[in-house]
């Protein structure tokens, strides 16, 4: 194996260590944390809101869903 396969071989595995880290962090990290980020926004809005449990309820249901979709998650 000469020297330059030897360099393109480690440069290959350090961008499919870098792209699976990214992948990583995009599918799994990142809606979690959008997704608690959106409830406690829901939560406090909500919590303002002095009407009934049920309108409390599609309160904070349809500020989550309209923050999940600024943020690009789709339930």
């Amino acid at each position: 194996m000469t020297n330059i396969q030897k360099w393109f071989l480690i440069s290959a595995i350090w961008v499919l260590i870098l792209f699976s880290i990214f992948a990583f962090y995009w599918l799994l990290i990142r809606p979690a944390r959008v997704r608690n980020l959106c409830s406690e926004r829901a939560r406090q809005v909500s919590a303002g809101a002095n009407t009934g449990l049920k309108d409390t309820l599609e309160i904070n249901r349809a500020i989550y869903l309209e923050c999940l979709r600024c943020h690009g998650i789709e339930r």
